[in-house]
């Protein structure tokens, strides 16, 4: 599983992927067809980095100013 995230902001467009792989050296095992796949919850990593987006837009407009 693979999902991308991208902000665009004032010095840049920011993206950030999350890619979900089995453990090195181990097969890939499909869930069984009755059962569906786990959804993880990516809210929280969301909002981190948004967070992390914002302060550092903000620090870069600090620097132009100095």
């Amino acid at each position: 599983m693979e999902k991308t995230w991208k902000i665009r902001g004032a010095a840049a467009t920011w993206k950030m992927t999350v890619a979900i792989l089995p453990p090195e050296g181990e097969p890939l095992i499909e869930p069984l067809p009755e059962q569906p796949e786990p959804r993880p919850d990516f809210d929280g990593l969301v909002d981190h980095f948004h967070a992390l987006v914002g302060m550092t837009e903000a620090q870069l407009q600090l620097e132009q100013l100095t």
